[in-house]
């Protein structure tokens, strides 16, 4: 696991950087923002590789909300919020005050629904993705059985190798939307795809979910 973990490392970093040089051609409020929240996402990734490598799956299970939470909220400022949402969004931050309330289920819905108008063959994975992660929440947030069981020191490697593989993967669904989107070269994102491909030992084709 220790191999794994380290390469997982190695290629979120690369994604981190792919995102940072499209970064450099952003000129809008909603880009800036979405940037921002890609940022998130990649620090996150990087909590959650490291509550692994500590072997505190739980802790890391409980982060993934997050990290699907910031996604959501990244492509949603980016591709379908208007620009009064945006520029209201801003005004509230400066303003000190709250803008970080959850609108998972709202905002995948008003996704799925803008992505498949764009292209035909985007359509349903975010809602898909908030059921799963809603159903970890509830397990592993809140207590339930199961998460008790991550405490355990004789688990399979297998299920840090999950913890891993969704939570780098996140990163990849949210360079692939935006680069599907913006018409950009995809030879890069392939790249780093066939590497989480070799360092997560389970074929997932792009197609699904770009």
């Amino acid at each position: 696991m220790t191999d794994k973990v380290a390469r997982y490392r190695k290629l979120l970093e690369s994604l981190a950087e792919i995102g940072d040089q499209q970064a450099k051609a952003i000129t809008t409020s909603g880009y800036r923002l979405m940037y921002h929240y890609f940022i998130r996402c990649v620090s996150l990734t990087s909590a959650i590789i490291q509550l692994v490598e500590a072997d505190n799956l739980t802790g890391a299970y409980a982060l993934q909300k997050s990290l699907v939470d910031a996604l959501l909220n990244g492509l949603y400022l980016g591709y379908v919020a208007s620009d009064k949402e945006i520029e209201d969004t801003i005004q509230m931050a400066l303003k000190g005050r709250c803008t970080g309330h959850s609108r998972m289920r709202k905002h995948a819905k008003m996704i799925d629904a803008n992505f498949s108008q764009r292209h035909t063959f985007m359509t349903g994975m975010f809602e898909d993705m908030v059921r799963r992660t809603s159903e970890q929440l509830n397990e592993f947030g809140h207590g339930g059985l199961l998460s008790t069981a991550l405490t355990l020191k004789s688990l399979h490697p297998e299920v840090a190798n999950k913890i891993l593989g969704q939570s780098v993967f996140a990163i990849i669904i949210f360079l692939g939307n935006v680069f599907v989107l913006e018409n950009l070269d995809l030879s890069p994102l392939e790249a780093a795809q066939k590497e989480f491909q070799l360092t997560n030992n389970e074929l997932v084709p792009v197609k699904r979910y770009l």
